[in-house]
């Protein structure tokens, strides 16, 4: 049994989706599945469910939501009420599709095996099916959980096409990644891993007016220029250095940096996601 949040809110009970019914029902829920094995207050639910417009019988009606619940998961124990709250229990190691995809992104990341990366990776990004927590959207609690899952599909997409980079995959992976640079036009990493593509595709050319594109919208939109590893890269392809060849790159470029170390500041940093460039 486990709770999928990464797209529509359902349990899955020997592979077959189990809905649930309401979206007070389905938001309590979500929060307590959100924090799995760990003690959710009344109050934490109640402003999750209803924000400001909580009424008064909030607390009693999430003690009859949960006792829904219970229904639905088959076991009374499945959610159990702990001062100051309850606490979801399915007793197994993973209860929710986030802990899954937590898991197989991490594995991805600590392997050196670029083959290793990409399938790990790649088993992740396939959990999202759809915007998650899909039908909570507008309740505030939960579209802040929403931007955290999905800034969390952002950053396993990105590792997953450096693993497939590293295997030689470039062609392939143009139009994924021009469609992922008109999505996030202040992406450094995008634009550096789309570059780096076209590079290796023999396409030099639009390699280089990728780079230009990115800095005229940095220059217009933010008032800064691109961080100096793209920099570095755009001179890397102006001099076909070999250090962009499928064997001998560097990983530099393709590897997510903190955000404080993107240039332009942290206001910059923020606005642009992950930089292309060195930890």
């Amino acid at each position: 049994m486990r709770v999928r949040l990464l797209g529509p809110v359902d349990v899955l009970v020997d592979d077959v989706p189990r809905p649930v019914r309401g979206l007070r029902r389905t938001a309590v829920l979500a929060a307590l599945a959100l924090r799995p094995g760990a003690v959710v207050s009344v109050d934490l639910l109640v402003e999750a469910v209803w924000g400001t417009t909580a009424p008064a019988s909030a607390a009693t009606t999430v003690q009859s939501h949960v006792s829904y619940l219970r229904g639905v998961l088959d076991r009374r124990e499945a959610i159990m009420a702990r001062r100051p709250g309850y606490l979801l229990d399915l007793g197994e190691r993973e209860a929710t599709d986030v802990q899954t995809a937590e898991r197989l992104i991490r594995q991805g990341m600590e392997s050196a095996a670029p083959e290793v990366r990409a399938d790990r990776l790649r088993a992740a990004v396939a959990l999202w099916r759809g915007a998650p927590l899909a039908e909570l959207a507008g309740l505030a609690w939960f579209d802040e959980q929403a931007q955290r899952l999905e800034q969390l599909l952002l950053e396993a997409r990105h590792a997953l096409i450096g693993a497939r980079l590293a295997l030689g995959q470039d062609l392939q992976l143009v139009p994924e990644l021009t469609d992922l640079s008109r999505q996030h036009p202040l992406h450094e990493q995008v634009h550096a891993q789309l570059m780096l593509a076209l590079y290796r595709a023999g396409r030099q050319g639009e390699a280089l007016a990728v780079y230009q594109r990115l800095r005229r919208t940095l220059v217009d939109e933010l008032g800064i220029h691109p961080s100096q590893p793209l920099r570095e890269l755009e001179v890397a392809v102006l001099r076909q250095d070999p250090i962009l060849d499928p064997i001998s790159a560097s990983p530099a470029y393709l590897r997510p940096v903190t955000r404080s170390a993107c240039a332009g500041g942290r206001r910059a940093g923020r606005r642009r996601g992950w930089c292309a460039g060195r930890r």
